[in-house]
């Protein structure tokens, strides 16, 4: 399962060198390779992000299938000169490519900060692409079409992506006297449970019912949770410091306190591992909210783990709701081959990953491995995958929770779309860590964040007119 990876660094100073270009502009840069098909040759579209190495991944596999198909273009990897295999998260050196007039044609981002990139001129627009193509975007999950989204304009396609519920284990709750076929649905039972299932040691735990911000929750679930907004619905009013995101907060501190405050409790979260030795697996912590790669782990780790999930607990135990991240494809601005990078973006997030899954499965079986596929951003491939892949599966309580997981995507929430994305999410993560260590009351906390992304949003319209309109 690919991992939302949540924070990322951006060079916006880097990002302004191309911002002359515009993203209010949508017109789509002539194809400088037009003619190379008729010509015999094939266009080479080089594509930033997609590692033909990596074992097990079905990438090679993938490439190779569509190359195969598409006999007028050649899809070709390469890794981001300076950076770290085929990482692209240090967006300055894509930006430096398409300032020297360099770019790769096609490129894998973090899908909620795609509007980020895409206000800052980075990425051409596709609905013209996406018109001509008969792409139909109502195949690809709602909030995954407007995170890509801009002034009209969708600047990338989603693809692979997560979301989150609680993972409980049954045999804990059994021993605390709780019913193993009955979660917490509110706020106020989750916080009893917790209290219910944890042991302590010494000045230490034998095992948590249940950390805040342990495995993959943050702030931002409580927030939308307790119906909080980020940002107005114009996108210029930052709302981080709002009476919901306040009592969100509250909640979360709430949660560390009752156990003995977040320097304890991170104390004893410190030696927590991943893989085989992950808490949850291990009984460490009786429940986390995670995202669904986890069942991957489960599955071939714990197999036999008595466990349930649900959805996150809510304030009033009704309007269940999680959050997703992902990854997308865009085409950068300057790429040399538009029309051949867009059918490229097209197949990897429709068939794709349907030859990646079925080369990714063959390996896990050589390796004696249960596979769990990727999911998507498009509701049929996920279709597709779930029948392939999931309905033969044996162990029924790992289906079952495959099953949950992708059903929660249509109760799943984006980041907020907004130009200083990237900046309200480190500011929302800054703002745990004052809360549940108190170096202040949550509201001041939220107030300073607040601020500090405000200016920087003002900063970013006052000096960006022509997208205002």
């Amino acid at each position: 399962m690919l991992k939302f990876k949540l924070l990322v660094m951006i060079a916006i100073s880097a990002m302004l060198i191309v911002y002359v270009a515009g993203c209010s502009d949508s017109k789509q840069p002539k194809n400088n390779n037009e003619n190379s098909a008729e010509k015999g040759k094939k266009v080479e579209v080089v594509v930033w992000g997609l590692d033909p190495m990596a074992i097990g991944s079905g990438n090679k596999e993938m490439i190779d299938e569509f190359n195969k198909a598409h006999p007028s273009i050649k899809l070709v990897t390469q890794a981001m000169p300076g950076s770290s295999g085929y990482d692209t998260q240090d967006l300055s050196k894509l930006t430096a490519a398409i300032a020297a007039g360099s770019p790769p044609d096609v490129v894998n981002l973090n899908g909620p900060f795609i509007m980020e990139v895409a206000s800052r001129g980075i990425l051409m627009p596709l609905n013209d692409m996406i018109k001509s193509s008969g792409l139909n975007l109502s195949k690809f999950y709602d909030y995954t079409v407007k995170e890509m989204s801009f002034k009209g304009q969708v600047w990338g396609l989603p693809a692979g992506m997560d979301d989150r519920v609680l993972y409980y284990n049954k045999d804990m709750f059994k021993q605390a006297g709780l019913d193993p076929d009955k979660p917490p649905r509110t706020w106020d039972e989750l916080l009893d449970y917790s209290k219910k299932l944890t042991i302590a040691s010494g000045d230490s735990f034998k095992q948590i019912g249940f950390i805040p911000n342990f495995g993959n929750s943050w702030f931002y679930l409580y927030a939308i949770q307790n119906n909080g907004k980020f940002l107005d619905d114009e996108g210029k009013k930052v709302l981080l410091n709002s009476p919901e995101n306040v009592e969100a907060l509250d909640f979360m501190v709430k949660g560390y306190d009752i156990l003995g405050g977040a320097q304890k409790l991170n104390a004893y979260s410190s030696s927590f591992q991943s893989g085989a030795n992950d808490p949850f697996l291990s009984g460490k912590v009786a429940m986390v909210i995670n995202g669904n790669w986890a069942l991957t782990d489960l599955l071939r780790f714990s197999p036999d783990l008595n466990f349930g999930v649900a959805m996150p607990p809510t304030p009033t135990g009704s309007n269940f709701k999680t959050w997703s991240g992902g990854w997308a494809w865009g085409v950068p601005k300057g790429a040399k081959h538009p029309q051949e990078a867009f059918e490229v973006v097209k197949w990897l997030t429709t068939e794709g990953p349907k030859y990646q899954a079925e080369a990714a499965a063959k390996y896990n079986a050589s390796q004696n491995r249960t596979y769990i596929p990727s999911w998507t951003a498009n509701i049929d491939l996920n279709e597709y995958l779930n029948k392939t892949y999931i309905e033969p599966l044996k162990n029924a309580n790992v289906k079952n929770a495959i099953d949950f997981t992708v059903k929660a995507m249509e109760k799943s929430n984006s980041l907020p779309v907004s130009p200083v994305g990237q900046l309200l999410w480190s500011e929302h993560a800054r703002a745990i860590d004052e809360a549940i260590y108190h170096k202040g009351n949550t509201k001041d906390i939220l107030d300073a964040a607040t601020k500090k992304v405000q200016a920087e949003l003002d900063k970013f319209w006052s000096s960006n007119t022509t997208l205002s309109n």
